[in-house]
């Protein structure tokens, strides 16, 4: 079963600083907790009646992202982009006048989906396993192919002065942004009672950071000396015990008695 963090939901829904709208609400996409790639894909297939604006527009935004993944930000043209949307570039530059409006469009919209997909995942009724569940696809969704090179599109277009205002604020945005689901994941265990409630901040610190430290340099550099296992599993486990050893509270340490070997920090 797949769930959204709801209060991260409402969160992106009550603030307007943040744009005011639900997860994934800018992109609209087309089913929820699927993979980023297979996200532009979809969009990319959907059908589009001639009068959809709104659909060309999403087609467009997907074509510039799968054109960044397959042969890189530096290397491509927007005529390869019309192509991939099934239209001219004349009638590319009408829905989009700058190539810099259209890149800066194409990065919020691949932002939406990272960030739908980030929220988005299995959910398990143990704690420790729920928060493993969650870092693990936070990893393997980092991992593929199209919203790597997006985010390197991203770092490249922040150099660039036409795009580094507009580009900064965007990157912002998702930061913000992503910080609020490890927000949202904490305070739902705080409610359960399985954690006590700290700065946000430093817990968040200790999940998200903890693990962007072991996993980053793996997507960025290539194959290292300790390689991750295919899921992630291993890595996520180690992180989430050292968040429960910190944080847990009297409930969840009378659980790990009570409970079986299935509830234990050492059991997976």
């Amino acid at each position: 079963m797949f769930i959204k963090l709801d209060k991260f939901t409402l969160a992106l829904q009550e603030d307007q600083s943040l744009g005011g709208k639900a997860l994934g609400a800018e992109a609209n996409p087309p089913d929820s907790g699927l993979a980023f790639d297979d996200q532009v894909r979809r969009y990319l297939k959907a059908a589009v009646r001639r009068h959809d604006v709104k659909a060309r527009r999403n087609r467009t935004l997907a074509s510039v992202l799968q054109e960044w993944t397959e042969v890189g930000y530096t290397k491509g043209q927007v005529a390869s982009i019309a192509n991939r949307a099934g239209m001219s570039t004349a009638t590319l530059y009408k829905q989009f006048p700058e190539k810099t409006v259209l890149y800066c469009e194409a990065l919020k919209f691949g932002n939406s989906i990272l960030l739908d997909a980030l929220a988005t995942y299995s959910e398990h009724p143990n704690p420790i396993r729920d928060l493993t569940a969650l870092l693990c696809n936070y990893a393997k969704t980092v991992s593929q192919p199209a919203p790597q090179q997006m985010l390197l599109a991203q770092s490249i277009m922040l150099q660039e002065p036409e795009f580094r205002a507009d580009v900064s604020a965007i990157a912002s945005e998702n930061h913000i942004k992503i910080k609020q689901i490890w927000y949202a994941k904490i305070q739902n265990l705080a409610d359960a009672g399985w954690v006590r409630l700290d700065q946000h901040e430093w817990q968040g610190c200790h999940a998200e950071g903890a693990f962007e430290i072991q996993s980053v340099p793996w997507f960025k550099m290539g194959p290292l000396a300790s390689a991750p296992d295919g899921n992630w599993q291993a890595d996520a486990q180690k992180v989430v015990c050292d968040l429960f050893k910190l944080y847990g509270t009297e409930k969840f340490n009378k659980q790990k008695v009570l409970s079986n070997s299935d509830f234990d920090l050492a059991a997976f």
